[in-house]
């Protein structure tokens, strides 16, 4: 069977008619599952909705738009439109064959502006590498009602399925043969899983990890130099994303499994149902995430009917908006206290009114506590009823205690409603087995019911990269001292800064690491010097383990392991800090000390296993 991304049931409750529905069963009863098949979804760069595409990857591209017209509607055709016979009298539509090729010419010239869809060199250079075709599909017309007719002028047989077509005796190899007969050319050609990664890019710009930057008038052009790795949900991701229907929705993932990206995604599609005085909100714990939140949504298009908040950022929203009095003489952990205290009584007695928001959407839910996911609950509009949390277990990392609870226990009915995403498509192999070893013991899988919480081991999807290298050095000077060289020549060998974090147990060794990499003349933003990074500035980012949670880098350098754990956390708090500190990397990392500890001949055991795990494949 194909696979349907939007998922089977959700295709079947959106389509139009008794037509629509009768092409979705013969495709899937006659495509095997190396075939793609989307529904009314925004294609393109102009948003086109053909009512049917279809990927595969030995035939190409497939557009095909669907009409339930009887015989006695059809009044009079030509090349570009169709006048039918209604109840409501007269009334033109567009040829649904010319309306099919116009939405594949767009998108062929579109992707044969990407130098790696098409012919470098030979007779056909700058041609397609892959086939494309459309047609129309006729689902209300058999063959007999317009024998006699000119139908076939208009709309030839190779071009048009009809109901005859569609039916469940049909032999699937012949209905095959019916589809490939669209295109206008053919030839043999075998699409790779990038090349396909590669199309989707281009067809489907809500699954773009990384956007286009947008014009003035707020279009991405396609003229710009297109990214040599075009990074886009896979089909699992994509699948989840997708099926996300109404309701509370739990998705339990492991580390880099592209949870964020199925968060903003999923804002992008609610925008467009949102209003100024009932938005979406967005929660998540710390202000780096946040921020980069909001600049991945903004870089989408996506207004401010979406909010981005910390959770107690979004309670002093309420203070402010409610005229709250929050008790005074309390800073720290005891103001957030107290301010979320405040706005919980607020809520009870309806000052605060619930149902505010047309849906709610929670990043690192594990690291809300238990009182504030109660409490966001109930901001969700019952007339939506729409709430997303994302969650994963191994990464708690403000919890003092581990917790065990169920979603119910606090308002979330997400019964029947959770995905479960292990495939980690951030990390390298190398720098995820390093991970892992580190944090031995602490990540258990625990395979509970989808009421309660679950661990999710993570599992490599294959990519490779370089083994992790561990500085070591006398003192925390000379730390940053090599810190700053190894990032100046990656910057000098063509790492743009931006692409770079270094990241701290705390703030107090960022000040002498800023210094030096100044010194080598590379840009950085440092937490220690702003409460507020910007992200589009191209610069090395110091941040602490804590707010980079949620982030990820090409190249990460997490520092000082030999202050850790700090005399205040146990050793599996500090391993959990490590754990998420090199799940940030996407493509290198490097780790450094300044002296020796426990912990660091703790990092250094792991990295002689990995590297011993991987030399035999190199």
């Amino acid at each position: 069977m194909a696979i349907f991304p939007q998922g089977l049931t959700n295709i079947d409750r959106r389509c139009d008619n008794a037509g629509e529905r009768s092409v979705l069963h013969q495709l899937k009863r006659c495509l095997s599952d190396d075939h793609m098949v989307w529904h009314n979804v925004p294609l393109g760069p102009k948003a086109r909705q053909p009512d049917f595409v279809v990927l595969s990857p030995r035939q190409g591209i497939l557009i095909l738009e669907v009409k339930h017209w009887k015989c006695s509607t059809l009044a009079k055709a030509n090349r570009d439109s169709v006048e039918l016979n209604t109840e409501r009298g007269l009334i033109t539509e567009a040829n649904p064959l010319r309306q099919a090729r116009d939405y594949t010419m767009e998108l062929a010239n579109l992707m044969a502006l990407d130098p790696l869809l098409v012919h470098g060199d030979g007779p056909f250079k700058g041609k397609l590498l892959f086939p494309y075709g459309w047609g129309a599909v006729f689902s209300g017309l058999a063959g007999k009602d317009v024998a006699g007719l000119e139908f076939h002028r208009l709309f030839p047989e190779h071009q048009v399925l009809m109901k005859d077509d569609l039916d469940d005796k049909m032999d699937a190899a012949a209905f095959q043969e019916r589809l490939w007969g669209m295109f206008t050319v053919s030839y043999p050609h075998t699409l790779t899983l990038p090349q396909r990664d590669r199309i989707r890019w281009h067809l489907f710009p809500e699954i773009r990890v990384q956007q286009l930057p947008l014009l003035e008038d707020g279009e991405a052009s396609p003229a710009l130099a297109l990214p040599d790795l075009m990074q886009v949900m896979d089909l699992q991701q994509e699948q989840a994303a997708r099926t996300l229907g109404e309701g509370h929705r739990v998705i339990h993932g492991a580390a880099g499994s592209g949870k964020t990206m199925i968060l903003v995604f999923r804002a992008q599609q609610l925008a467009a149902a949102a209003r100024a005085d009932q938005p979406i909100l967005v929660l998540c714990f710390n202000r780096a995430l946040s921020q980069r939140i909001e600049d991945l949504l903004r870089a989408r298009g996506v207004d401010e009917r979406v909010v981005v908040r910390t959770f107690h950022s979004w309670c002093q929203d309420m203070v402010r908006a409610y005229q709250l009095d929050v008790p005074t003489g309390f800073a720290g952990d005891a103001y957030y206290e107290a301010l979320t205290q405040t706005v919980s009584r607020a809520m009870e007695t309806g000052l605060v009114p619930g149902g505010q928001y047309t849906a709610l959407l929670i990043d690192e839910a594990h690291d809300f506590e238990d009182a504030w996911l109660q409490m966001a609950a109930q901001m969700v509009t019952p007339a939506t009823n729409a709430l997303l949390v994302l969650y994963d277990d191994a990464q708690s990392i403000y919890q003092k205690k581990r917790r065990k609870f169920n979603f119910a226990s606090v308002g979330i009915q997400a019964v029947g409603r959770s995905h479960v995403l292990k495939l980690n498509y951030r990390n390298t192999a190398e720098v995820l087995a390093l991970a892992m070893h580190c944090a031995q013991g602490l990540l258990a899988d625990r395979s509970e019911t989808d009421e309660a919480v679950q661990s999710v081991l993570p599992a490599s999807a294959g990519r490779r990269g370089p083994v992790p290298v561990l500085l070591r050095a006398q003192h925390a000077r000379e730390e940053a001292e090599l810190i700053a060289e190894r990032i100046a020549l990656a910057v000098a060998a063509g790492r743009a800064p931006g692409d770079v974090a270094v990241l701290f147990r705390t703030r107090e060794r960022m000040a002498v690491c800023a210094a030096m990499l100044r010194r080598q003349g590379v840009a950085v933003q440092s937490m220690g010097e702003t409460k507020s990074l910007d992200w589009q500035h191209a610069s090395v980012k110091l941040i602490t383990l804590h707010s980079a949670k949620g982030l990820e880098f090409p190249l990460v350098v997490l520092t000082g392991l030999d202050a850790m754990p700090r005399a205040d956390e146990t050793l599996e708090e500090a391993l959990r800090l490590i754990y998420v500190g090199m799940t940030r990397a996407t493509h290198e990392l490097v780790l450094s000390a300044a002296g020796t500890s426990p912990m660091v001949q703790r990092v250094q055991n792991s990295l002689e296993a990995v590297a011993q795990q991987f030399s035999a494949t190199r």
